[in-house]
């Protein structure tokens, strides 16, 4: 088994908000993605809420010892997330305020490969027909578009929501959206909530009917090609190249360059 690891910084960010999971005792690997805070909030070190939830997942899984399922793990990870938050007097019932993370992470033994998913923190596998499928849904691709939803059926039923053109301002879409986190409608992200555990993607597939594993955050998203090919065209050239096709993207069509993290996995 050959396992690879990439981690880049954005360039417009002061420290990465991303973290990678390696556990190689358990043979549990994962990526974690803080969702960037839309308050100031920082520690005694500098690091905001980001950066915190992300890391804690990461020390998470790297001290397990003994995998029970991933899915209670995340659920560990999340109430730990919890407790951190209120020894820092975090409004817990301000869900813009909350700290959070996406984390996708698999965990290899001998017969099975276990995957637990939340957010858009993503997975890829390729079985050994040459097939290749993405095990998990992206749960924050258009919640812009259904939040806005979310507000005019509010509006409708007379509930108090701000005019519409407040939320053109994308500090405060970003702070409504956070409000929809782990909503039926909403999306998947570990921010600590109890309600995390009923929005875990979770599964167990055969590890003899797997030959190659991609996971990766967000920031690797081609902004055109599926994330099957992505990982396919990972998988051949290794992520140098891929990397170089997405930087060339981004300076192109002017997109902000998100922090970068992935695992390549050969079985």
């Amino acid at each position: 088994m050959k396992v690879q690891f990439f981690q880049q910084t954005s360039p417009l960010k002061q420290e990465c908000e991303d973290a990678l999971i390696c556990n190689e005792a358990l043979q549990l690997y994962g990526v974690c993605d803080g969702a960037t805070p839309v308050i100031d909030f920082q520690d005694e070190n500098g690091h905001n809420g980001a950066y915190l939830a992300s890391h804690l997942f990461q020390r998470h899984f790297e001290s397990i010892l003994s995998a029970g399922s991933l899915q209670t793990e995340v659920a560990i990870a999340n109430q730990l997330l919890q407790e951190k938050m209120q020894l820092y007097h975090i409004d817990m019932t301000k869900k813009d305020q909350l700290w959070c993370t996406c984390v996708a992470a698999i965990h290899i033994t001998d017969k099975t490969i276990e995957y637990a998913q939340l957010g858009d923190c993503m997975i890829v596998v390729k079985f050994v027909d040459g097939s290749v499928k993405v095990l998990t849904k992206d749960t924050v691709k258009g919640i812009s578009k259904r939040a806005k939803q979310q507000r005019e059926e509010d509006r409708k039923k007379g509930l108090s929501v701000p005019n519409e053109a407040i939320f053109n301002d994308k500090k405060e879409q970003l702070r409504y959206n956070r409000y929809m986190a782990n909503t039926l409608n909403g999306y998947s992200v570990a921010n600590g909530m109890n309600e995390v555990i009923s929005y875990i993607q979770h599964g167990k597939l055969l590890r003899q009917e797997i030959t190659n594993l991609f996971i990766c955050s967000d920031g690797l998203f081609h902004p055109v090609w599926p994330l099957e090919t992505s990982a396919q065209f990972v998988w051949d050239h290794g992520f140098k190249k891929y990397i170089k096709i997405i930087e060339e993207l981004e300076a192109k069509q002017l997109i902000h360059p998100d922090d970068k993290t992935a695992i390549i996995i050969h079985l």
